[in-house]
């Protein structure tokens, strides 16, 4: 049966065999059964965990961040990690979120043996880890290729993987483990596995080694600091919520991250959302709901997969709770939280003050009160007993909840003068829930400075 499929084997040849055993009218059977197996037999086989690897080189990129000042928690510090090719047309890069930054940024990217090339940030998201990067497609070599996604579903347990990057000095190197679960830790759904991750590894694929498919991209590891014998295991985003961003940004929708209008709690070992507080009396949503659907679509796993429901939907969605044993439908509205490549704040003296950003500020910030982001190293504020993290109560005893009334407010002030600012900060002592801080820093000159434009521009 074999010698059906060698490339010698002509129709002629086969036919006589075949009709040496069975006649003439089973010819063409003989020649139907060469068709049919010949396909089988030419079937690629599975490539090998090496030529896997080896391909990894052709999409995986090498990201630099350069920049000084932190938004949202950035640690406003210069780094080099991952990222890797997904859309060629559209010279579209993945990689994490910690890694392209919320803040005023230079970014850089180059694939193996090529220079650095200018890369701009088309969408950060604010819930899961990943950032979309945007190249000139005209910079991408012939020889790269593009990363094949795994996108419709989660990698299965004890799956081998490989984690390809950049980490410490290295380059493009590889670590090898097996996908030991899938987890929900708070606030979103991970991949764990035991492929090791170091500085650098940041925005890298996680690679089934079966398939070549990417499952998830590197973000973070973990070692229990209080167990001397412990090892890191590495926490990667999966790529099936990932897609659905990609998608959406493709198709032109907003992509952004959605809430409902309510706070979730979570059993011990029972992650679906249960309504803990509602922030909107008129929803119709109850203390103690569960969540079960989003527009007809059940089984709601956990708040992450709820998130990739809620995600894309700019009207009014359905939700389906379990309440008291029955199920309940309500229309509800979304909150989208703003895009982060969009925001930007206000510099005063080395003090970066922005609106509000948490995920959860509409549970806790009611006053609206403008946010401390940052405070510049070296600078007059570095000084003082203003900390990120503190909410801006007054500006010489005046409320600002708009970041541009602030500025024209800064802006008409002498040159010369002192400003007095009153902070609201976490108490110091137990018995207390806050405490107040009055800073005063001269007015300088106060500046706008913007998420989406470079490092110090």
């Amino acid at each position: 049966m074999r010698r059906l499929c060698c490339p010698d084997c002509s129709a002629r040849g086969t036919s006589s065999v075949w009709g040496s055993v069975l006649g003439v009218n089973v010819k063409k059977l003989g020649l139907a059964v060469a068709l049919v197996l010949c396909p089988l037999q030419a079937q690629a086989r599975a490539p090998s965990a090496d030529e896997i690897l080896d391909q990894a080189n052709h999409y995986t990129v090498k990201v630099r961040r350069v920049g000084s000042i932190g938004f949202n928690e950035d640690e406003g510090t210069s780094a080099h990690a991952t990222g890797f090719l997904v859309d060629r047309a559209r010279g579209w890069i993945l990689t994490n979120a910690h890694v392209a930054s919320r803040s005023p940024v230079t970014l850089t990217v180059s694939f193996k043996g090529q220079r650095y090339i200018t890369a701009r940030r088309v969408f950060v998201d604010r819930l899961t880890d990943v950032a979309v990067l945007e190249i000139d497609p005209k910079d991408i070599p012939s020889d790269a290729v593009t990363a094949e996604l795994q996108c419709n579903a989660m990698p299965r347990v004890g799956t081998p993987v490989a984690i390809f990057g950049h980490p410490g000095s290295l380059s493009y190197t590889a670590t090898r483990g097996i996908i030991s679960s899938i987890s929900w830790v708070f606030p979103t759904e991970i991949i764990q596995s035991d492929a090791t991750v170091n500085g650098g590894n940041s925005g890298g694929p996680l690679i089934d080694l079966s398939t070549g498919k990417i499952v998830g991209i590197a973000a973070a590891s973990f070692r229990d600091t209080n167990d001397d014998h412990s090892t890191a295991v590495s926490f990667s985003e999966p790529m099936p919520p990932v897609c659905q961003i990609i998608d959406l940004l493709k198709a032109g929708r907003d992509a952004r991250y959605r809430q409902l209008p309510a706070a979730y709690a979570t059993a011990e070992d029972d992650d679906r959302p249960i309504v803990a507080t509602v922030f909107d009396p008129t929803s119709g949503l109850e203390i103690g709901d569960r969540i079960v659907a989003v527009n007809g679509r059940g089984d709601v796993r956990n708040t992450s997969d709820l998130a990739s429901r809620l995600r894309g939907n700019e009207g009014m969605v359905n939700v389906t709770v379990e309440r008291e044993g029955r199920e309940v439908v309500l229309s509800l509205a979304t909150r989208v939280m703003p895009e982060i490549t969009q925001t930007k704040s206000i510099e005063l003296s080395g003090l970066v003050i922005s609106n509000q950003w948490k995920l959860d500020s509409a549970e806790f910030q009611h006053e609206g009160y403008l946010f401390i982001d940052f405070t510049r190293p070296g600078s007059e504020a570095e000084m003082t007993e203003a900390y990120p993290g503190q909410h801006l109560v007054a500006v010489n005893n005046r409320t600002f909840t708009d970041l541009d009334q602030l500025y024209n407010y800064l802006q008409n002030l002498p040159a010369e003068s002192d400003i007095d600012l009153i902070l609201k900060a976490a108490a110091s002592e137990q018995p207390f829930y806050r405490q107040y801080h009055l800073v005063t820093l001269p007015r300088g000159e106060p500046r706008w400075l913007e998420a989406a434009r470079p490092a110090d521009d």
